[in-house]
């Protein structure tokens, strides 16, 4: 695997809209044009825009250098959003906070890349199946102090025949599946997981509630909860899956050995931009555990006491 350069360098390598353009060119395109319509290779440059169009010999279409991407309809400059790239691919990725200081935008705007990114990371994953021997296994995301707002999770693992772990997917399961109450998932939501990330051939072994973690996934369900808390100061329920995804896919990434940086400039450039109202809009999760205690301070006063005693 290529050694990733320096964010510096990258930058210094990316500085201009020229430098870009060819780089998601031959992301998008990498055997060469070809015609959304009709297939054809050749075509005319058209550099009226600010960005290419590329107009069809065969058929007359234009394509946009940025339809069919990430990028699609965006007014932010490319040099912004493959800095944005780059800051996502890394370990410890970036909040949408100090994204938009370092790459120059506004909070919803860097929000708004930074989800449209992991959209592209998510529908990487999706097409990816546990296979092998594959563990299952609940867990929560929240504090045990507050044990009424924990949020239940599933990881998967696929382990080689060496037992070694080769593929991670985690799911926030459906509401339907979890008992609100006591935050626990029941079995119908383990087989609910099984069957929409697990190959049919697979050998698996379900995990019992509070039974010892497996030591190869155990840390890596500390590691999601330090993340979320230590980047973002906390995730909610309604976009707690799309990092869970990003979480993920880097993991995934690094079991592949390859390019960090490249394979999600790939990725983005073949995936379909997340629109705003998709993104806002409303997702079947957990009702707040405030709920019913009338206010979040009552909720809180609540618990207050409870450590009292």
């Amino acid at each position: 695997m290529v050694p990733l350069p320096s964010f510096a360098e990258f930058c210094r390598h990316f500085a201009n809209e020229d430098a870009c353009v060819q780089a998601l060119f031959h992301s998008r395109w990498p055997e060469g044009f070809r015609c959304p319509d009709c297939r054809c290779e050749h075509y005319y440059l058209i550099r009226t825009r600010r960005l290419p169009l590329y107009e069809c010999i065969s058929c007359g279409r234009q394509t946009s250098l940025t339809a069919g991407t990430v990028m699609e309809k965006s007014r932010t400059a490319l040099t912004r959003w493959f800095q944005a790239f780059y800051l996502l691919s890394q370990p410890s990725g970036i909040s949408s906070m100090a994204l938009s200081e370092i790459i120059g935008v506004t909070y919803k705007t860097a929000w708004h890349i930074s989800h449209k990114i992991r959209h592209a990371m998510h529908l990487d994953e999706i097409g990816r199946l546990l296979s092998g021997n594959v563990r299952v296994e609940a867990f929560t995301y929240g504090s045990a102090l507050f044990a009424d707002g924990i949020q239940p999770l599933l990881i998967g693992g696929s382990f080689d025949s060496e037992g070694k772990l080769n593929h991670v997917k985690i799911e926030q399961p459906h509401p339907d599946y979890i008992d609100h109450q006591a935050r626990f998932i029941f079995p119908s939501g383990i087989n609910a997981f099984v069957q929409n990330h697990v190959e049919p051939e697979a050998q698996i072994t379900q995990v019992k509630r509070m039974a010892k973690s497996h030591p190869s996934l155990l840390p890596l369900r500390l590691r999601l909860n330090l993340w979320l808390n230590d980047t973002f100061f906390g995730i909610g329920a309604k976009h707690l899956q799309a990092y869970a995804d990003e979480f993920c896919y880097r993991l995934n990434q690094t079991f592949r050995r390859v390019s960090p940086i490249e394979s999600l400039l790939q990725h983005c450039a073949a995936s379909p931009a997340l629109v705003y109202k998709e993104l806002t809009r409303s997702r079947p999760v957990l009702p707040p555990a405030w709920l019913t205690f009338g206010s979040r301070s009552r909720w809180k006063s609540y618990h207050q006491v409870q450590w009292l005693n």
